[in-house]
């Protein structure tokens, strides 16, 4: 509009010029023709050919300027307002208003061609919130992460042990929990954990309180000095626990996981001397398989009647429970063996996702996972998997390893014996969802209106999981000269129903808000509708608050 108008005031200053030029040849003929007329035929070939130029000029200025296809032009005479909230990164004048930025430089950004563009991609691993990198500690990741473990095995763990968090009957220290997630919040990242009831070497003995033994908790003779956990009183004790964790911690967001917890060594529900192997898909009648079942509905909720140990570790007795676990934080059932209690929990419970700790070992191939049937292969689709490497992974392995966190659709690995940086590099970057933005098209919608389509392509191993925490949408935004976000609005697509390998395409017309009129940068990102925060994307030329500019629009 500026360049139209500004082309008609020079055109139109020139046709002045030559039509007063014409006017005074005009006078001058009469007088010649009055005073000597020989000449007067020269002074009127010389009028023509002044009138015919005049002419010619004027037409010149009424033909239109051609719009190069970089830019969209946008009328809205009478603008609406923003679906979502305008940014208040600007200062807001009226509704859905923003004061003329001074003229400065534009953004850099990829000029569009016939509206569309196909942004430049990028390889490499992208720390986002619920996937990648998890290292054993904060201080011992080798690679940058968004999700930090705990567990409480070792004293570095920070006291993720039931002993340490109930000291005494209705006594609960939930510090070391609490200071856990206070400090991943800082870093802006989640937090996940187990706690344990159960170490083994060489992390030393049981983590149940001395109060709970002394009430008659039946602790084995084992080496470890392991916990039966058929005993009533440990399940008693134990369940109390958990509901009270379940009370304070179900739906903190700071939390991406909580592993399902209290049985076997370290509480990876491997097998112990009173394991019931007969037990196919953890509904026998045993009192083991009982007490496993028990031990889930813990956690994800449920009631019934446990067979259990009495006190003197030779009879049964009943034990009624109502558990109301947790509704809303992901939890993650661990797998050390036991495929009864793995194919229970993935057929009766499908929101709890999986997690082994065997990565790098035989028990860990994917031929020996997909063996447990139950659908144990496809729990990606609904809820998260999780891996861990084996003390002292073999890295002659790796290619096996590679093949089971690609064919489990795992999200995370949890690096517990420090791999190398060639390792790392191979196996993270597929992990998890990978949101890849192919083509963006924009163009005028209806009056007021910003039409934009985006074309997405999951090129991860896994979708996300809202569950967790990433709740993600597509986010769409202008940002002026300076680079402030002016207006910004979040479709609502159901991008965790992205599956590996899809590709989607979502289109949607913003009204725009009241902006002054000039040149804008579209801006495409995909936002946690929960924290407003956005993730990563394999794009070239992200802002550091991952907007990503996609070209240039002109309002008018």
């Amino acid at each position: 509009m500026l360049a139209s108008f500004g082309g008609d005031v020079w055109g139109s200053l020139l046709a002045l010029g030559f039509a007063l030029a014409a006017t005074g040849l005009a006078g001058g003929v009469l007088y010649v023709m009055r005073r000597r007329p020989p000449y007067a035929a020269a002074l009127g070939a010389l009028l023509l050919a002044t009138v015919l130029l005049t002419g010619f000029v004027v037409a010149a200025v009424e033909v239109p300027t051609a719009t190069t296809a970089a830019r969209t032009t946008v009328h809205h005479p009478t603008p609406a307002a923003p679906t979502s909230t305008t940014s208040t990164s600007a200062p807001a004048s009226g509704a859905g208003t923003v004061p003329p930025a001074p003229e400065a430089p534009a953004l850099p950004a990829t000029p569009l061609t016939s509206g569309s563009v196909s942004p430049p991609g990028i390889d490499g691993y992208l720390p986002n919130p619920g996937i990648g990198y998890q290292g054993w500690t904060h201080a011992h990741g080798d690679l940058a992460q968004s999700t930090e473990y705990r567990r409480g095995e070792h004293p570095e763990q920070g006291g993720f042990d039931w002993a340490t968090l109930n000291p005494a009957v209705d006594v609960f220290d939930w510090s070391p929990i609490d200071d856990f997630l206070q400090q991943c919040e800082a870093r802006g990242e989640q937090g996940s954990f187990r706690i344990m009831t159960m170490t083994g070497a060489p992390y030393g003995t049981h983590r149940v309180p001395a109060w709970v033994v002394d009430d008659g908790a039946v602790i084995t003779d084992s080496p470890d000095r392991e916990p039966d956990y058929r005993s009533r009183t440990y399940q008693e004790h134990w369940g109390a626990f958990v509901d009270a964790l379940a009370r304070r911690y179900d739906g903190d967001p700071r939390i991406a996981f909580i592993d399902i917890s209290g049985y076997g060594r370290f509480n990876e529900w491997q097998a112990t001397a009173t394991t019931d192997h007969g037990d196919v898909a953890g509904e026998a009648d045993s009192i083991d398989s009982a007490t496993r079942r028990h031990l889930v509905h813990m956690f994800v909720g449920g009631s019934g009647t446990a067979r259990t140990l009495s006190d003197d570790g030779r009879t049964e007795s009943a034990l009624d429970y109502d558990h109301a676990g947790f509704q809303r934080t992901q939890l993650l059932m661990p797998y050390g063996g036991i495929w009864a209690s793995t194919r229970y929990v993935a057929a009766h419970h499908p929101d709890v996702g999986f997690r082994n700790d065997a990565l790098f070992s035989p028990h860990a191939d994917l031929a020996t996972l997909q063996q447990i049937g139950y659908g144990v292969t496809d729990i990606w689709r609904r809820a998260p998997v999780v891996f861990e490497t084996v003390d002292g992974a073999d890295p002659s392995r790796q290619a096996a390893a590679a093949e089971t966190l690609r064919g489990m659709g795992a999200s995370l690995l949890h690096d517990n014996t420090v791999l190398d940086e060639a390792t790392l590099a191979e196996l993270v970057p597929p992990l998890g969802y990978r949101y890849a933005l192919d083509r963006v098209t924009t163009g005028p919608g209806p009056t007021g209106s910003l039409s934009v389509s985006t074309e997405w392509t999951n090129t991860g191993s896994a979708p996300s999981y809202p569950r967790m925490g990433q709740d993600l949408a597509v986010g769409i935004a202008l940002a002026d000269r300076r680079g402030r976000v002016v207006a910004s609005w979040v479709q609502e697509a159901q991008v965790a129903t992205w599956l590996p390998g899809e590709s989607r395409v979502v289109a949607v017309d913003v009204p725009l808000p009241a902006l002054p009129a000039g040149e804008y940068t579209v801006l495409i990102g995909m936002v946690e509708r929960t924290t407003e925060s956005r993730i990563e994307l394999p794009v070239a030329g992200g802002r550091p608050d991952n907007w990503y500019p996609i070209g240039p629009i002109s309002l008018s």
